[in-house]
């Protein structure tokens, strides 16, 4: 039997009816977010464990940039504490390339 990946997905942010009618869609600064207390198992999320999985957390942040003729991907691998340092810098230097995608890389070992 073959699961189809996309039952497995869930969009946080679609549009329901229990949304519309409590009006919970809730935005920052013009930006729709989602606000989870609880892991999957149902437990509450403790701040220590998410500040410790989070200095364990690298980022891989893919950029394009122009060689001339072309467009190359380069990739590079951001630790957490970086993150925030790394896209200031390529927000003020366009120069250096343009952000095209952010994916989270979490090291095997990490349970």
């Amino acid at each position: 039997m073959t699961d189809n990946i996309d039952d497995k997905v869930i969009n946080l942010f679609k549009k329901s009816s229990d949304i519309e009618d409590n009006k919970e869609q809730r935005f920052f600064k013009g930006f729709q977010y989602v606000k989870l207390t609880k892991d999957d198992n149902g437990n509450y999320f403790k701040e220590d464990s998410l500040r410790e999985y989070a200095q364990k957390t690298y980022y891989i942040v893919s950029v394009m940039r122009n060689n001339g003729l072309s467009a190359a991907i380069y990739k590079y691998k951001v630790p957490y504490n970086s993150l925030l340092d790394f896209l200031i810098f390529f927000k003020n230097d366009s120069s250096c390339g343009e952000i095209i995608d952010i994916e989270r890389y979490i090291p095997e070992d990490l349970a």
